[in-house]
């Protein structure tokens, strides 16, 4: 578990670090262009998101599971270059005969640049995941810092040229070469003929991966989606450009509390695979309970901190005209809570070999998500997309907790989880005092309230020994390394 805890830190410095250059380049291209460039370029990823989708068909979680299996890798992944190239082409093609849709959807002639982005994007994921697959799952932090870097450099260049919603997207075209070269160079498995055999194994795997796939572009993309659809077929009086660059700002912001979480789980999958094909299951057993407690620990109060300085954080982060989004903000961050749940068994669920029951609990959510997208937009608006989000997810975490229990006898930290939930709320209660007493106008005062709860969390927090005593197994050892 120290291994994996100090991937997983390594993973998690590293990504906030990216979500710092994403947030500054957010809030920046927030305050100068304002929400409805916003609201072209968030359509631009989430149709980025659905072409990804067949053009990747599963392959790229199947060369990082074969590959951390430890066989034949240089063959596995020479096959998978092989096996995607003629998606990609078939669907850029696709792309040229229905340009003048993806005009209507986007608002923007995007059409050449989203070829470029998906072929740029999709080499760039398939290099993570070989990293991955080796086992360097803290290697691939540095790699993934890029993208960010560029869209902030590349596209604030650009906006200063008056490019105005294409400096966005070449921005992000930019960052996505970047982290292809980077990270292909960094890959030390060689690439190999392929094989039928090798390349039915891929789709073996790989035809389940994709339907999970698919779970995570409805769970990331899909309500922006659907919000765009709506603008497209001139329901302008339902959602605005403007309201859908609100509702991604807010996602992204609950986002950030999810970093721990989703680096755990990262580095989770190689070390939970290697132990499944040597039938150690008991090793898993109790490393899924030590990887749930440090994201429950981080979740549980960022929401309790949303729900008091929701406003706030949208209002100063990026500007008044944003706050439209503060409920839908308030409603993501709880959702998250199930997420960080989620993002440990999910990807534990995979690495046991099972990826046709993450398929099932898959396809139950996404037609609840579109179900419910379609009803509760039309009524709510953007708060409706985020409680259509929420509610299938938390049916797709217990079919998730459901399927791995088949296989593994797994203790929920519940004991943990109601002391943080109880040191939460008083945070959440402090926070509140301080809020009401003090007028939070810069971006200084709102970051000295969210100390001053974080402080107040970590005191009462560690209150309960068993919680003080796993934070000092699991950081004592990487902190002792790192020095």
């Amino acid at each position: 578990m120290v291994n994996i805890a100090r991937s997983g830190l390594k993973l998690f410095f590293a990504r906030i670090s990216k979500s710092l250059v994403e947030f500054l380049a957010i809030i920046i291209f927030s305050r100068e262009l304002g929400a409805s460039p916003l609201g072209t370029y968030y359509p631009f990823l989430a149709l980025l998101g659905i072409l990804a989708i067949p053009t990747d068909f599963g392959i790229s979680s199947a060369i990082e599971k074969r590959i951390s299996e430890g066989s034949d890798e240089s063959e596995y992944l020479g096959t998978a270059i092989v096996l995607k190239v003629p998606l990609l082409i078939f669907i850029s093609i696709s792309i040229l005969v229905a340009h003048q849709y993806v005009i209507q959807y986007l608002g923007a002639d995007l059409t050449i640049s989203l070829i470029a982005t998906l072929f740029a994007s999709q080499a760039a994921k398939l290099s993570m995941t070989a990293l991955r697959g080796e086992r360097r799952v803290g290697e691939t932090a540095i790699v993934e810092v890029l993208r960010p870097l560029g869209w902030l450099g590349m596209g604030y260049a650009l906006y200063l040229n008056g490019y105005g919603v294409y400096a966005l997207v070449y921005g992000y075209l930019f960052g996505s070469v970047l982290m292809l070269v980077v990270g292909w160079w960094k890959v030390s498995v060689s690439v190999a003929k392929p094989t039928f055999e090798h390349a039915r194994s891929l789709l073996d795997y790989g035809r389940y991966s994709v339907v999970s796939a698919v779970g995570g572009y409805f769970y990331s993309w899909m309500d922006v989606a659907m919000l765009s659809v709506f603008v497209s077929i001139s329901a302008g009086a339902v959602i605005t450009r403007g309201d859908i660059g609100a509702y991604e700002n807010a996602w992204r912001l609950s986002l950030v509390v999810m970093l721990l979480s989703q680096s755990i789980a990262t580095a989770l999958f190689p070390q939970v695979s290697k132990w499944n094909a040597e039938g150690a299951m008991t090793k898993i057993e109790e490393i899924i309970p030590t990887a749930l407690l440090p994201a429950l620990l981080f979740v549980i109060p960022a929401f309790a901190g949303t729900a008091v300085l929701s406003k706030d954080l949208l209002r100063i982060l990026f500007s008044p005209e944003f706050t439209v989004a503060w409920l839908v903000l308030i409603i993501l961050a709880g959702e998250k809570i199930l997420q960080a749940v989620h993002v440990v068994l999910g990807r534990s669920l995979q690495a046991i070999d099972r990826p046709d029951l993450a398929a099932y609990a898959t396809v139950v959510s996404v037609a609840v998500n579109l179900i419910l997208n379609l009803v509760l937009i039309y009524q709510f608006g953007i708060v409706g997309a985020a409680i259509a989000t929420t509610v299938s997810f938390a049916i797709n975490t217990a079919l998730h907790a459901r399927y791995l229990n088949r296989f593994l006898d797994i203790d929920f930290p519940t004991r943990e989880a109601v002391w943080s939930t109880v040191a939460a709320t008083v945070m959440g209660i402090s926070v509140y005092g301080v809020h009401s007493a003090v007028q939070i106008v810069t971006i200084i005062d709102l970051f000295a309230v969210i100390l001053f709860g974080a402080a107040v969390y970590t005191a009462v927090v560690l209150i309960y020994r068993p919680i003080r005593e796993e934070t000092q197994r699991l950081i004592g050892p990487v902190i002792q390394n790192i020095s």
